[in-house]
């Protein structure tokens, strides 16, 4: 065997142990594959079910404040205070708890929850959906003992998982929270809702997902795997066969350096000569160095055409390529993505000539060269991303010059302001001012702007329909490569519907649903000051406590609808009879009125207002088709005579009014004095 022979055979032994190195490397690899999958399909289930935990929460947060809203200070709250000194043996027999049970089921008609459960302030049971629960002492419960000092709390609960809160074995996926309720009063926490939530098919869809994301991960890196693995198998192959014919490549090595030695002068490119016929190939020095081969190799290389070229840009590559031989195009470019010798990819800059034809015209060797443009596609690509994120964000963008004047507004601005981006440039943005600002206002946001480059915050601007609106408005100054400011960049959304669903539920918090008087917490507020104020400039206040009279009977006869139309109209005659705007109706509770009289010159004063309360509540009420006769029992308090603080003169009004109650009703009762100031 001759020496030539040897080589060969040695190298082809060394490729086909380089072919099971590389065979192992992809095993491997793939095996990399399999657990970065799953790596990130755990990374997704994590993130998903930390944010339903959050999500649920909230909402059992707003679920809690509207059963207490609704039901604590007339049903859960005397029930808390009724048991607080008996056992727990006889929390499930309490009389409140059918009542409760009923109006309980029937706010969570419709909801996601399916158990609620109320602690007392001992961490013991007061009710549950369950009512085999009742009397159950949780206050040895983390979840309890979290909510009873002012925190909320919430777990996933798996099924067939024991809960670390409840120490109970789950049959299904639950998320289970803890939300204390403060007295509105004394700010102090009175009691622990725990609003349990079924999350079986929630999270069933989170796993779903998960395997989803695991398999579509794994595909994707197994199909870009083959690809490279391929393309490598083929130049090990092409290396092996230029290992056997590297004489003839020494032979022509200086017939390369020769022919190339104009293009290793120039600005960069890589230069190429290729033969048509054999596909044979000379690549300059440069050309290697772009794509991450070394000067020893390429070296006459026979390599198809398109070997390296991106499959994606190969049909329109072959396609410039045919118009140009064809002789449909005078010159020969295009830019496509090439693969280097590490496996990543470039963008390149392809230009040509054909320098040798046949007889017939068809071409025999062509020269051309490559250039990288990866640098520069990567700048289009993030100016290309950016543009499609402000055309498609759901904020608007606004984009000012120094002189203020606009030059660019995205379509967001249209849908928010109602001007087209046509009737706005070149215009001040003040054309949109509402003019419910000050100036101060302005100078202060351009101070701002100035010194630290950017401003943010809410501001009321005007649509082009005329209507005003409430928009969160960030700005921030732009400069250029010197530092200069050249540009300011508006972002804004219209928050006017957030502001008012604030608005709607502040007023919710503050007054009664049914007759729109404020509410017991907004009430006790208000008389707070007033006696902090009557304290202060050493006046009186009067303080009524009415309940109405046969009210019972026209809901037991009537229905709840005709009782609910009687007490708007109590309140609106109330109204009427309270005319000073410092004065304060209020509803209590069921059928119970408060009014409040500050800066009282005389008791008589009150009294006078009590009778006049007394007679419009003895008129007939018209009910629809319903004729109501009522009366009301009224007691008056008189600040500081009968109390000096609101417990104390609420309490004397309150015995005042049941006195009157006994004395036969339908009539106005001062409380006596009390017995010893607080």
């Amino acid at each position: 065997m001759t020496p030539e022979s040897n080589d060969a055979v040695g190298s082809t032994v060394g490729g086909k142990s380089d072919f099971r190195l590389l065979r192992y490397f992809a095993t491997a690899s793939l095996v990399a594959f399999v657990v970065v999958a799953v790596l990130l399909g755990y990374v997704f289930r994590t993130l998903s079910v930390d944010a339903l935990i959050d999500g649920y929460q909230s909402e059992h947060i707003n679920h809690a404040r509207v059963i207490a809203n609704e039901m604590w200070e007339e049903h859960f709250g005397p029930l808390v205070l009724s048991m607080a000194d008996k056992p727990a043996a006889q929390l499930p027999t309490a009389p409140q708890i059918p009542v409760l049970h009923q109006m309980v089921l029937k706010l969570l008609n419709g909801t996601q929850i399916y158990k609620v459960k109320v602690y007392d302030l001992r961490g013991r049971t007061v009710y549950s959906t369950e009512l085999n629960q009742i009397g159950e002492d949780k206050s040895d419960n983390a979840g309890v003992m979290n909510g009873l000092r002012g925190l909320n709390s919430s777990e996933l609960v798996h099924q067939n998982q024991i809960s670390s809160f409840e120490g109970e074995l789950q049959d299904r996926d639950v998320i289970e929270s803890y939300i204390p309720r403060y007295d509105p009063v004394t700010g102090q926490v009175s009691g622990v809702f725990e609003i349990y939530r079924d999350a079986t098919s929630v999270l069933a869809e989170v796993g779903q997902r998960q395997w989803i994301l695991v398999a579509a991960v794994i595909t994707l890196l197994t199909l870009l795997y083959l690809v490279v693995f391929i393309i490598v198998k083929r130049a090990q192959d092409q290396i092996i066969e230029q290992n056997q014919e590297r004489k003839r490549a020494q032979h022509a090595l200086a017939l390369s350096e020769e022919r190339w030695k104009f293009a290793l002068e120039g600005a960069g490119d890589g230069v190429w000569d290729r033969n048509l016929q054999t596909g044979e190939v000379v690549f300059s020095k440069r050309y290697k160095e772009i794509y991450g081969f070394a000067a020893d190799e390429l070296e006459n290389h026979t390599e198809a055409w398109d070997a390296r070229v991106h499959p994606d840009d190969l049909a329109r590559i072959e396609a410039d390529r045919a118009a140009y031989f064809a002789g449909e195009k005078s010159s020969y470019a295009n830019e496509r993505r090439m693969q280097c010798k590490d496996g990543s990819w470039k963008w390149i800059l392809s230009r040509g000539m054909v320098v040798a034809r046949d007889a017939q015209g068809q071409p025999l060797r062509m020269i051309g060269t490559h250039t990288d443009i990866t640098a520069r596609h990567e700048r289009e690509e993030a100016l290309r991303l950016a543009s499609t994120v402000i055309l498609t964000m759901d904020e608007a963008v606004t984009v000012t010059n120094m002189r203020n004047e606009i030059i660019s507004v995205n379509p967001a601005f249209t849908v928010i302001t109602g001007y087209f981006a046509s009737e706005v440039i070149g215009r001040n943005p003040k054309l949109m001012a509402s003019g419910t600002h000050s100036a101060t206002f302005y100078q202060d946001m351009w101070a701002k702007l100035a010194t630290t480059g950017n401003w943010h915050g809410e501001i009321c601007n005007r649509r082009k329909s005329g209507k005003l609106y409430v928009e969160w408005l960030s700005i921030k100054q732009v400069r250029d490569e010197q530092g200069v400011p050249s540009h300011y960049v508006a972002v804004f959304s219209d928050i006017s519907e957030r502001k008012a669903s604030e608005v709607r539920m502040q007023h919710l918090a503050h007054f009664d649903v049914l007759t729109n008087l404020p509410n017991r917490a907004l009430f006790s507020d208000r008389l707070r000051q007033a006696i902090a104020k009557a304290r202060r400039d050493k006046t009186q206040l009067a303080l009524m406590f009415m309940d109405l009279d046969r009210f019972k009977p026209v809901n037991d006869q009537l229905g709840h609808q005709v009782g609910d139309l009687l007490l708007q109209e109590v309140a609106r005659r109330l109204l009427d009879c309270v005319r000073r705007e410092s004065d304060t109706v209020a509803r209590i509770g069921g059928d119970e009125f408060v009014v409040m009289l500050p800066d009282l010159e005389t008791v008589q004063a009150a009294t006078l207002v009590a009778e006049k309360i007394l007679a419009a509540l003895n008129l007939v009420f018209e009910i629809g088709e319903h004729r109501i006769h009522i009366s009301s029992s009224i007691g008056i308090a008189i600040f500081p005579e009968h109390g000096q603080d609101e417990n104390h003169l609420l309490k004397s009004a309150d015995a005042a009014m049941y006195l009157a109650k006994e004395n036969g009703r339908n009539r106005v009762q001062v409380a006596a004095a009390a017995s010893s100031p607080v």
